[in-house]
């Protein structure tokens, strides 16, 4: 009953891991920077019960009563905290659809992700008392975190609400503690503990009964969407989209962040008409996002043969069609489109047609997939599709006015990048500056009126991109001054696949919107030197921190703890570089990420169940330390490699193999390295420690803070300052010098 009871928890840890985290991506910005936050607050909550709780394991007489009941607790919590979670903005006055500060944002992750997380870190430690045998609990956890991850990533996301899948998971937990404490409780507090059980069971099938989740779902959205008429919520493998209405206007809502308004002819217009009016007869048009918030509608004014449109999320389009009134969607319709529902980078990889226009429109790059669309290998693909005097445009977020430095940079490493593979290149200033580049000399122009011509000869009827809109944006001062900052001696790195520095200059920029916060002059002072400098010194406290416990009585075993906070740090520094280099190269195929999860997962139970039982029969664990040490300093050297491999080959051999073959054995790999790590560490360990659920506790809780440590500096600073290869450059390093130390 015991191994079940763990199976349940490693399958509530990852299945609602996934629930929590989309749902915290809604209420938060939704990029890698707010994502670090939340898994390091998820470790740190781990490791909180697992290390500190978990020292008082070995103390409890009524070992098995506890686990069930603090089982039943963790189930109680799953349906609370998304109520929580979609309640922090309410509490904090923050508008929906408003970027949450990064305090708040911080102090939220905690408040909500400790306390569950703390509960299941301290199952943990007291499953391994129990069952005496961390390895072997590690290994049933893993087990069921690969159920859960498969089941919540893969489909349960797809068809249950949020609330409602965490009501499943909080029967089964209870359920699963009620048979626990039936058969295997002690005597002393059976009765009472099985009573509670046997109360909340009841409780939770009357909720069910009574549709009573169904209400908690609708009534904790509309909490969530406070001030807003909310249409619809739906979620799919891509993401969270949120339909409201104000008066008239339709707002879509990706991830908590605005999408567009139906209808917003001023936006609609502005996507569009810079990029066909500069062109002198487009034929062909490739629309990339954005479509069905009226792009279409705008790219059809003109007398085009074709428009393809892309978007990845088929969601969109579906809502699309069910709630927008027909006058604002029937463009849809017309046989001049297109819809592909794939991604856009991968389209444009392998695209048979060319276009006279190519239309980007994903908004800016503040997430380092978004960014792969500003990338110097992306406008080189991008450029092959064109057809000779075709352009490519899109909109980056600037200033009517003034150009802050953190802005300025940003804007520039994007015309930076452009530059290198254009030869013209425009740039028409405003609160959205629309990029316009083409190799063909003198197509393009900044005389309004020669566009304004062209619109009347074609019979456009425009509503904003007439005569007194563009005699201000593209008025010769603004032109000029825009130039300048374009062509300014500051640095302005270019931007590319594997080193996104446009993401983190756009991060600098929203991190100015908080002047007074103490992350924005962390950024500020943030540079590629500066990240080395401190990765140097993070070094040489390692080192250092070696040569003092090689001289202490008795202190391998704390040796085998800095191995395995290597080993967690590693861990998700690999898997999140996976996850990054995925979408970088198969974006279109966001939903396998998954698969990807769950494989890194099944390495971890086989490697530890590997690991287990040699350390169960092994009484020599130096030489398996050592070779996993070695392992983890070796493995990220090789996946920069498999990268720019994948990512050059023009074989649609290498591009199937990569999909479905290599991406799923890189984070199996992975997990088999942390997972065999770690019942060796916690067995050297465990010799220096006479407790063993202290011990259990102490092993575990050290690998999720090193896990905690790798999420949050891996996608915040790391690769976008130092790219993936340099950052697998520095693990690598981290892990040699640990090596050494073991060695000394």
């Amino acid at each position: 009953m015991v191994a079940a009871s763990i199976i349940i928890i490693g399958v509530t840890a990852m299945a609602s891991q996934i629930v929590f985290m989309r749902e915290l991506l809604v209420v938060f910005y939704g990029n890698e920077l707010s994502l670090g936050f939340i898994l390091a607050s998820w470790l740190l909550g781990g490791a909180v019960g697992s290390a500190l709780l978990g020292r008082r394991a070995d103390r409890i007489s009524n070992k098995v009563t506890v686990f069930g009941l603090l089982q039943i607790c963790a189930g109680i919590l799953l349906p609370v905290e998304i109520v929580a979670i979609r309640a922090i903005k309410g509490a904090l006055h923050i508008a929906p659809g408003q970027i949450m500060p990064l305090f708040p944002m911080i102090v939220s992750s905690l408040a909500i992700l400790v306390p569950i997380c703390a509960i299941l870190g301290f199952l943990f430690s007291l499953g391994s008392r129990i069952y005496r045998s961390a390895g072997n609990v590690y290994v049933l956890e893993g087990a069921g975190a690969v159920i859960g991850g498969g089941l919540a990533g893969c489909i349960l996301i797809k068809i249950l609400n949020p609330v409602f899948m965490m009501a499943i998971l909080a029967a089964l937990n209870v359920a699963a503690s009620l048979a626990l404490l039936y058969f295997a409780g002690e005597k002393k507090f059976k009765k009472i503990s099985v009573g509670i059980a046997a109360a909340i069971v009841i409780m939770l099938a009357a909720l069910f009964f009574f549709k009573g989740w169904d209400t908690l779902e609708a009534d904790s959205l509309k909490n969530e969407w406070n001030g807003y008429d909310l249409i619809a919520s739906k979620n799919s493998v891509y993401g969270n989209i949120v339909l409201t209405k104000s008066l008239e206007q339709f707002s879509f809502f990706d991830n908590g962040l605005h999408l567009y308004s139906i209808p917003d002819p001023e936006r609609a217009e502005g996507s569009v008409h810079f990029a066909l009016l500069e062109h002198p007869d487009p034929k062909r048009v490739l629309l990339i996002g954005g479509g069905a918030g009226g792009s279409i509608g705008e790219v059809l004014k003109y007398p085009v043969d074709r428009v393809d449109y892309v978007e990845l999320d088929p969601l969109l389009i579906e809502m699309t069609a069910d709630y927008i009134p027909e006058e604002y969607s029937s463009f849809l319709l017309d046989e001049r489109v297109g819809i592909k529902n794939t991604d856009g980078r991968f389209f444009i990889k392998r695209a048979p047609d060319k276009y006279d226009c190519i239309i980007i429109n994903v908004g800016d790059p503040y997430t380092a997939q978004i960014n792969r669309y500003y990338t110097d290998e992306f406008f080189k693909e991008a450029k092959r599709v064109l057809r000779p005097g075709g352009l490519i445009s899109f909109g980056a977020t600037s200033s009517e006015n003034y150009i802050n430095k953190e802005l300025g940079e940003f804007l520039r490493s994007i015309y930076a990048t452009v530059r290198r593979n254009f030869k013209d290149v425009f740039v028409i200033p405003g609160e959205t500056a629309y990029f316009l580049a083409t190799d063909a000399p003198g197509l393009l122009t900044y005389d309004y009126t020669v566009l304004m011509n062209r619109a009347r000869a074609r019979g456009i009827g425009l509503k904003y991109v007439r005569e007194y809109y563009l005699s201000s944006r593209m008025s010769p001062q603004r032109i000029e001054d825009m130039g300048k900052i374009m062509l300014s001696t500051a640095a302005a790195e270019v931007n590319y696949d594997f080193r996104p520095i446009s993401y983190y200059y756009n991060t600098a920029f929203w991190t100015t919107r908080f002047r007074d916060s103490l992350f924005t002059k962390i950024i500020d002072a943030t540079n590629k030197k500066a990240v080395w400098l401190a990765i140097l010194i993070a070094y040489c406290l390692i080192a250092f921190a070696g040569m003092i416990l090689k001289f202490r009585k008795g202190s391998f075993g704390r040796l085998a703890l800095l191995s395995l906070a290597g080993g967690g740090f590693t861990s998700m520094a690999v898997q999140i570089v996976l996850l990054l280099a995925f979408q970088i190269i198969y974006g279109y195929l966001f939903y396998k990420l998954a698969v990807n999860l769950t494989s890194f997962m099944l390495g971890l139970v086989v490697g530890g169940w590997y690991g287990t039982r040699l350390a169960s029969k092994a009484k020599e664990l130096l030489p398996a330390l050592l070779a996993v040490q070695c392992a983890f300093a070796v493995y990220p050297l090789v996946l920069p490699v498999v990268f720019g491999w994948l990512n050059t080959s023009g074989s649609l051999a290498v591009s199937w193999a990569g999909q479905n073959v290599i991406f799923t054995l890189l984070p199996f790999l992975a997990g088999f390295i942390g997972g065999f790590q770690f019942p060796v560490a916690n067995k050297i360990y465990a010799r220096e420690e006479k407790n063993m659920g202290a011990a259990a506790g102490l092993t575990y809780g050290v690998d999720l803070i090193g896990s905690s440590l790798g999420a949050l500096s891996i996608g915040a600073f790391l690769i976008p300052v130092l790219g993936i290869p340099g950052s697998c450059l520095a693990v690598s390093v981290l892990n040699f010098i640990i090596l050494m130390v073991l060695r000394w």
